[in-house]
């Protein structure tokens, strides 16, 4: 083992799909990884801490939890997920005794310091603090040297498996939505555009996949305004299932009111359906209009989805498939974490 894989990690971050897949990621660099996020998790050693900020003596209380867990787990490498209540108590905490790593998400930089100048503060003091800081997109970079100046940023993702990428797309006329139901992602504004879509097309359906805090109402929505049989509620679903649902659909869609890169729409470049996506400088940076791709104009869903079918679906398919391979593989950009970890000293 070399001694850059007897390095330690400690990885900040919520209980998410997104924290355990970057853990996947890099896991095999280091000789033993330790995750603090705010529930508890059965992937890897794992301490709980409350990240809520409600009151000055929770806060201290959980800084104090994560300065325990340096303290006796003795890390090379602190690693944090998002510029927000993670990025500040791991700020607070570590006091930029050891190299610390930001990976920034999105809507932390990209909305967070804009509600008011606490939240700002928050933003900043993560982001100043790291020594080194990632975001998925340039423009998330732009926003970051927005906040504090032209500090370095690493452009990098997390990445899909292109290793079952496959060339053989046995399409079907399905619209797939996998955001989750929260009023950021929009699902009631696809439900409606895909509501007028699919009376002009009683062959094509809609299925609605992940769930949330809107799941309900949606339903309700979707069972007034569209035929049963033309659209199906799946909630979350394995992997597998989920790489199938792409492979079978002939477009997907995604129209976030904000966003970074979504690995959603790497995978559904990767498996070739044509990406309806919401006219954001991320999307920009992997879709051109009319191209690989349908920007959304003026929320116009149907339209959008109009626009798809002129798109010729193998060049389509050939084009992102390209795409990803150089920019959006995992281990494309598991070399860029690895070099960044490399350098901290």
């Amino acid at each position: 083992m070399s001694n850059s894989q007897k390095k330690k990690l400690l990885l900040i971050g919520s209980a998410s799909v997104h924290v355990q897949n970057y853990y996947n990621l890099v896991r095999d660099y280091f000789s033993e990884v330790m995750v603090i996020t705010n529930e508890n998790i059965d992937y890897c050693q794992n301490a709980k801490v409350s990240f809520e900020m409600k009151n000055p003596f929770g806060l201290y209380k959980s800084i104090q939890a994560i300065k325990k867990v340096i303290r006796e787990f003795k890390p090379d490498i602190i690693h944090v997920h998002q510029a927000n209540a993670y990025g500040y108590m791991a700020a607070m905490a570590n006091k930029r005794r050891l190299p610390m790593v930001l990976t920034t998400w999105g809507s932390d930089v990209l909305l967070l310091p804009h509600r008011g100048f606490l939240y700002r503060y928050i933003v900043n003091k993560s982001l100043r603090d790291a020594n080194f800081i990632t975001a998925d997109a340039h423009y998330m970079a732009e926003a970051i040297h927005g906040l504090i100046g032209k500090k370095g940023v690493t452009i990098a993702n997390f990445g899909i498996d292109i290793s079952s990428m496959t060339t053989e797309h046995h399409k079907e006329k399905v619209i797939y939505s996998n955001r989750l139901h929260q009023d950021l992602y929009n699902i009631d504004q696809i439900i409606s555009g895909s509501a007028k879509f699919l009376a002009q097309h009683s062959d094509w359906r809609l299925i609605v996949g992940a769930n949330g805090n809107n799941t309900e109402n949606l339903k309700a929505q979707a069972k007034e305004e569209i035929p049963e049989h033309q659209v199906s509620f799946i909630g979350f679903v394995t992997a597998d299932v989920n790489r199938a649902h792409y492979l079978k659909s002939a477009i997907y869609i995604s129209i976030p009111n904000s966003d970074g890169t979504a690995i959603s729409l790497l995978e559904a470049m990767a498996y070739g359906a044509i990406p309806v996506v919401a006219d954001l400088p991320a999307n920009r940076e992997w879709i051109v209009d009319g191209e690989n791709g349908i920007i959304l104009h003026n929320r116009n869903v149907e339209e959008a989805l109009e626009r798809a079918l002129t798109l010729n679906p193998t060049e389509v398919a050939q084009r992102n498939a390209q795409i990803i391979a150089e920019r959006g593989s995992k281990e494309a950009n598991r070399n860029i974490f690895l070099s960044l970890y490399d350098q901290c000293q």
